[in-house]
């Protein structure tokens, strides 16, 4: 072929370089596979083939000093501010570079330092681990949903008469389970079903209300699809009557901060549970939200939260986090957050996305939301691409596809 089209030359040349730039360790183990390395070479060398840049916050120069040394003598690399050197007194951040080897090297020297490193170091090894390490099943109730092929789609079926996108759309019980069939046919892996709506400004619902709303559409669901069904709601009264009803997932915007009860509805029925960030409540979040470090504060309030419920006996395997994209940020920090989701994954827990029709998409794409369908596409496509393990869609059948390519792309 390449003689007969005059290529001889390019062909006995061909380019012996090229750049891989892995996202993963496991996308770097089917690059082993590829070359046929050994299954004990890959497991050597696992660990040393992914790498990774963390961001430490506050320390003190004479930490960042000894860190700095450290982690060149494991051969990675420290970045801090220039004036660590020379001030004995200066707070300051840096970059961690290296391979998880080199890392957990690194973490082990510094254990018994002071100047705080050795709460460093306790971090350094659980952030390392939980990216190495993803969990790959969800618990609930007594069965579970597979994370490992890709993202799952969480399928959005509001029964609210004032909800951003859909309010009003499905207020009968009838069109509310036609439309979650319709989710299921397109794809939907799970279907989240919310008789509140959270959008900014939004005024509450008293729970009698909310259950009037969304059990009898759980109910027919539950009789005619197999797929989890998720309950979105802050009050544990609604929660306990979802779930007995046939709902498998607790999906709470305040992370159960609204209503005490949640926790022991959730630990009771061994359901799934979303823990997710806002700033200040549906009525107030969009008020000019404002953070010093919007990665870093969405982290330790859902570290936090997570803490939380394992002490309340809910087991960490029915842990969903949700960094709450819309909920207390502006345009600037919804980017943030989908650039640096994959910081998420330092909890160790799956991760949640919900950007559908949001409208930031609108304001950056100058649409309506009944037109941000392929803006919400694209930060799908996104997050799946930097491990997002469940997306809270309205476009299902659309955001199935758009996955379906994003999969085969990463799996070439």
């Amino acid at each position: 072929m390449c003689a007969f089209f005059g290529l001889s030359k390019l062909c006995n040349n061909m380019k012996k370089v090229y750049l891989l730039n892995p996202v993963s360790d496991r996308e770097v183990v089917s690059y082993f596979k590829s070359i046929a390395v050994h299954p004990d070479g890959i497991e050597v060398m696992d660990k040393k083939s992914v790498f990774y840049t963390l961001r430490i916050k506050d320390l003190s120069s004479p930490a960042a000093n000894i860190l700095k040394q450290e982690a060149l003598a494991a051969g990675a690399e420290l970045a801090t501010a220039w004036s660590v050197i020379k001030d004995p007194d200066i707070i300051a951040d840096a970059l961690l570079m290296g391979t998880y080897r080199q890392i957990e090297i690194i973490a082990q020297k510094i254990k018994s330092q002071q100047f705080g490193l050795s709460d460093v170091a306790d971090e350094l090894e659980s952030a390392i681990k939980n990216l190495f390490n993803t969990r790959s099943t969800l618990r609930y109730r007594d069965a579970s949903i597979n994370l490992e092929d890709g993202p799952r789609l969480m399928g959005i079926l509001n029964v609210t008469p004032d909800s951003f996108s859909d309010g009003g759309r499905f207020l009968s019980t009838e069109a509310a389970v036609e439309h979650g069939l319709e989710l299921c046919e397109h794809g939907a892996d799970i279907i989240d079903v919310g008789g509140e709506s959270t959008r900014p400004g939004s005024g509450p619902v008293d729970a009698e209300e909310e259950k009037r709303r969304v059990i009898p559409v759980i109910q027919r669901l539950r009789e005619k699809i197999k797929i989890p069904i998720s309950i979105d709601t802050m009050k544990s009264d609604v929660a306990a009557a979802a779930l007995d009803n046939g709902a498998d997932i607790v999906n709470d915007v305040s992370a159960m901060t609204f209503d005490k009860g949640m926790q022991e509805v959730v630990r009771k029925y061994r359901a799934a549970i979303v823990l997710m960030h806002m700033k200040g409540t549906p009525q107030s979040m969009q008020v000019a939200p404002q953070y010093s470090d919007v990665i870093a504060e969405i982290l330790s309030f859902l570290e936090q939260r997570v803490l939380h419920a394992i002490k309340a006996g809910i087991d960490k395997d029915r842990i969903i986090i949700d960094p709450g994209i819309g909920f207390g940020k502006a345009v600037k920090h919804n980017l943030l957050i989908l650039k640096h989701v994959r910081a998420f994954k330092l909890l160790g827990l799956p991760v949640l996305i919900g950007t559908s029709r949001k409208s930031f998409i609108g304001k950056l794409t100058n649409t309506e939301t009944g037109q941000r369908m392929y803006g919400s596409v694209a930060t799908a496509a996104w997050a799946a691409a930097h491990g997002v393990d469940i997306i809270r869609v309205h476009d299902v059948k659309e955001t199935k596809q758009a996955l379906l390519m994003t999969k085969h792309i990463m799996d070439a």
